[in-house]
C-alpha cells in the first residue's frame, strides 16, 4: 500500500493551532548521539535492496533497544553455507534519562533480512537464519521456534498476540500427467502457520506458492473478496472456527489491501478509476463502523508500520521518490528523496506528529512508538531523538471517558 506523506504534512499545517510549533520547530525531549555507540550509516546498497541494518524499539518507559550493523570483516565459520552473507549486529540497551548504554552484545547474522520483532512487555524475537529466539533487556537469546527449512517471513499482529511464520516446504516430485517418461518436477511451496505468541500453540496452518501478508486478529483474520457487482468488494472477518462476518463493503478498481491497526480496527486501501494512482484509505472497526476516511497519494513507496502496544496510535513510514514509478519498476537509491514518518491516532485518523528520518532506511525499523503511544523515537541527523506526543484525540461522537482503554 502506498502512502501519502505530503498531504499529511499539509493536513498537519492546517490543523495546527497558532501557538503550536511546526514540524521543523519541534524540539526532542531527549537526544542521544549514535556515533559514540559505534553506529555509522549503511551503504547505498542497503537502500536499494531493502537490507535490514538497524532497529529501534522501546523496551519500557525508561529504556530503548538500539541494534545496528557494524562494519568490518568477519571470519567465515567452517560449517556456514557458501550463500551466507554474514553481518555483525551490535545491540545496545540505552537508558533514556542518561543516554548511556546499560548493556551491549554482538549477534552474528547470516543474511541481510529483517532480524528483530518486538513483543509485549519489553520482550522481542530475534531471527538467526531459520530459528527464532526470545530475548529481553538481558539481550540473551533463548530458543523460541526453529524451522528445518528456510524461514521466509515472520509477521506479528499489532497487539503482539499472534505470530505468523512462513517456511519453505518442498512437495514430493510428481510425474507430469500424460507423459510417464518425463522427469518428475518438484514444486516449492510455503507452509504458513499462525500461532499464539505466549504459548506457541498453532491455531491454523495453510500452504501458498508465494509469501503472503495476513491481517490477523485474535481469533482469525480479515480478508477482501469480490462482491456481486464489478468493482465491489466485501471486507469480512474470518474466524479460525465458525462462519465469516461481513464488516464493510467498498468500491475499488483494484484489489484492495488491508492492514490491521490494532486488534479491532482495519485500514483498507482502495482505488478509483478517476483518482489516478492515488488510494482511498478507510478505517473500519470489527463491528462495522467506519471511523475515518482519507485520500493517500501514490508517489510514496515501500511503507512500513509500527504500532503502540495499547492500540491507540500507529506510525507509518514511506519513501518519497523524485519521479513517477510504474508498478513493477525498480526503485534505485538515486530515486529516493526522503523518508517520512507520521504518527496517527487510530480512532480519528488525526496526524499527531511527523518527522524525516536520516539516514534513509528502506527496510524501516529506524523509528519506534512507546507502549502507551505518548513517546516517539527516531534515528535522525546523527542521533536518536525522542519526542513527547500530545494526548490521543477523542472521536467527536464519543465522550472522553468512553474512549479510554
Amino acid at each position: 500500500m502506498l502512502l501519502l506523506i505530503l498531504s499529511a504534512l499539509l493536513y498537519a499545517h492546517a490543523e495546527r493551532k497558532p501557538n503550536q510549533k511546526s514540524e521543523s520547530e519541534s524540539v526532542p525531549a531527549v537526544r542521544i548521539s549514535v556515533a559514540p555507540l559505534g553506529y555509522s550509516p549503511p551503504s547505498a546498497a542497503y537502500l536499494s535492496y531493502r537490507f535490514s541494518s538497524a532497529s529501534l524499539s522501546f523496551l519500557d518507559a525508561d529504556h530503548l533497544l538500539f541494534t545496528f550493523r557494524t562494519a568490518g570483516l568477519l571470519k567465515r565459520l567452517p560449517d556456514d553455507p557458501p550463500e551466507d552473507e554474514d553481518q555483525n549486529i551490535h545491540a545496545v540497551v540505552l537508558n533514556i534519562a542518561t543516554g548511556k548504554a546499560e548493556r551491549e552484545i554482538d549477534w552474528r547474522m547470516h543474511d541481510h533480512e529483517r532480524y528483530l520483532w518486538m513483543l509485549s512487555g519489553g520482550r522481542f524475537l530475534v531471527r538467526v537464519r531459520n530459528a527464532l529466539f526470545l530475548s529481553d533487556s538481558s539481550l540473551q537469546l533463548n530458543p523460541y521456534l526453529a524451522s528445518s527449512t528456510k524461514l521466509r517471513a515472520v509477521q506479528l499482529s499489532p497487539d503482539r498476540s499472534r505470530l505468523l511464520v512462513e517456511a519453505e516446504k518442498t512437495e514430493e516430485p510428481q510425474p507430469i500427467a500424460g507423459d510417464e517418461s518425463a522427469a518428475p518436477k518438484k514444486t516449492k511451496m510455503l507452509k504458513i502457520v499462525i500461532l499464539k505468541t505466549e504459548t506457541r500453540e498453532a491455531l491454523v496452518a495453510s500452504e501458498s506458492r508465494r509469501p503472503v501478508a495476513i491481517p490477523m486478529v485474535a481469533e482469525g483474520f480479515i480478508e477482501a473478496i469480490p462482491g456481486k457487482e464489478n468493482g465491489e468488494w466485501i471486507i469480512r472477518q474470518v474466524p479460525f472456527k465458525g462462519d465469516p462476518k461481513i464488516i464493510a463493503e467498498i468500491k475499488s478498481a483494484c484489489d484492495p489491501t488491508i492492514t490491521m491497526l490494532n486488534g479491532s480496527v482495519a485500514l483498507t486501501s482502495s482505488c478509483s478509476r478517476n483518482s489516478g494512482d492515488n488510494h482511498q484509505v478507510t478505517a473500519v472497526s470489527s463491528d462495522g463502523r467506519q471511523l475515518w476516511q482519507q485520500w493517500w497519494e501514490s508517489r510514496y513507496v515501500w511503507p512500513t508500520y509500527e504500532y503502540a502496544e495499547n492500540g491507540r496510535r500507529f506510525a507509518f513510514s514511506s519513501l518519497q521518490v523524485n519521479r513517477a514509478l510504474g508498478t513493477f519498476e525498480p526503485v534505485e537509491s538515486s530515486d529516493v528523496v526522503a523518508q517520512m514518518v507520521g504518527i496517527f491516532d487510530v480512532e480519528t485518523g488525526k496526524l499527531a506528529f511527523v518527522k524525516t528520518a536520516t539516514p534513509i532506511l528502506s527496510a524501516g525499523q529506524n523509528y519506534a512508538l512507546s507502549a502507551d503511544g505518548r513517546r516517539f523515537a527516531i534515528l535522525r541527523e546523527g542521533a536518536i531523538e525522542i519526542y513527547d506526543l500530545p494526548p490521543v484525540s477523542v472521536p467527536e461522537s464519543l465522550p472522553a471517558e468512553t474512549s479510554k482503554r
